[in-house]
């Protein structure tokens, strides 16, 4: 009991807005010690989302892609590319620019217009949307829907059909849980529900999202990094950083 008004202390409208995730992971643990860890979920599905074998943009004749990462000592959560070699007689800043621009999925989060849109690779963090680690994307049409749940429940019972026994009312209780599991989220999705934890999440991002380019100049042996705020526009700021400073950290 004291556990249920401490959360629902936590979760109050008053302070929404001052609960960082790390502590949002805490809070769930202790009510439920089975709930899924936002922050991991949120920075797996985001590599997930830009792997190399999906997603990717060829810079100088090699593969290059962002990763995620989740800094707890700067409680920032960066999207970033590695090693890329600046052009000669290009502007850093523009030249960062140009690849930013290429990825118009992130690009658009530096618009002040569009920087409140949810961004796919940042749904991970999303967990109560999340139905064994797979984003779900419904169609609004009855039939199809209830199809694509069929289809989720059915591929569920083969990925685990060695937890199944002999037991038909076991089997069945398991069925009904996932098939309650996927409706539900089926429902939100639908009917566009936003909970508290949803905009904890979303308040928090919006806080703590970054974006990095590496850039080396190797005429004169720099390392630097382009860096972005969602909303704030397309004009990176540059520093002098090393990734071995920034992996650390």
């Amino acid at each position: 009991m004291k556990i249920h008004s401490f959360i629902l202390f936590l979760c109050t409208p008053l302070i929404l807005g001052d609960i960082t995730l790390e502590e949002l992971d805490y809070i769930r643990i202790l009510s439920d010690s089975d709930s899924k860890s936002i922050i991991k979920s949120g920075t797996e599905q985001c590599n997930k989302f830009f792997d190399k074998n999906n997603l990717s943009a060829d810079y100088h004749g090699y593969k290059n892609f962002f990763l995620c990462k989740f800094s707890k000592k700067r409680n920032r959560f960066y999207v970033y590319m590695l090693a890329v070699e600046k052009k000669d007689k290009v502007k850093l800043k523009d030249f960062c620019k140009d690849i930013i621009l290429s990825w118009p999925e992130i690009s658009d989060h530096m618009d002040a217009k569009f920087a409140s849109q949810r961004k796919q690779f940042l749904g991970g963090f999303y967990v109560d949307y999340l139905y064994n680690d797979k984003f779900l994307e419904f169609t609004k049409n009855y039939s199809q829907d209830q199809s694509i749940i069929h289809n989720e429940v059915s591929s569920f019972i083969l990925k685990n059909r060695n937890i199944f026994t002999d037991d038909n009312y076991k089997n069945n209780e398991i069925i009904k849980k996932e098939l309650s599991k996927i409706t539900n989220i089926y429902k939100k999705i639908i009917d566009q529900d936003v909970t508290d934890l949803e905009k904890i999440i979303k308040m928090q991002l919006d806080k703590i999202v970054r974006y990095k380019i590496f850039i080396n100049d190797t005429n004169i042996f720099k390392s630097y990094s382009c860096n972005w705020q969602p909303g704030k526009g397309i004009i990176p700021y540059v520093k002098l950083e090393k990734f071995s400073e920034f992996e650390n950290s």
